[in-house]
């Protein structure tokens, strides 16, 4: 799996999260109301400020992207902020486990698993792969 990963770039990776992370936030933010309805848990507020913060860190990955010096700069940054995310994520769906439907279940699991999965793909893109030993 580690060998498909490094067939992309770095650039290409940070691309995908921004294009996979972008829609969910922006359905936070404009349908926060009625996803509180269905998702159950925190409220309204909650979804609207996890779709701006989100969105917010959708464009910062996107203008690192564009630069590709930030991107050696600030990958160990990103992958910490993509595992802080998740960390969080899975603290407040078992924080809100009770009181939380379907919807709300598969909002917190896709901000779980998707930081998770990027902050891998992250990390092997950017490693340098080890050569065999000699024998």
């Amino acid at each position: 799996m580690k060998n498909l990963v490094r067939q992309f770039s770095l650039k290409q990776i940070i691309l995908a999260d921004v294009f996979l992370s972008t829609p969910l936030a922006l359905a936070l933010i404009v349908g926060s109301e009625p996803i509180a309805r269905w998702a159950g848990g925190p409220g309204a507020t909650f979804y609207l400020v996890a779709g701006i913060v989100m969105l917010l860190w959708c464009v910062d990955m996107a203008a690192m992207a564009i630069n590709e010096r930030w991107i050696e700069k600030f990958l160990n940054l990103t992958i910490a902020v993509d595992v802080t995310w998740s960390l969080l994520s899975l603290a407040l769906m078992v924080w809100f486990a009770q009181s939380l439907n379907p919807l709300g279940w598969v909002l917190f699991a896709l901000n779980v698993l998707i930081p998770l999965d990027m902050a891998w793909m992250k990390r092997v893109a950017g490693s340098i792969p080890q050569e065999p030993a000699f024998r």
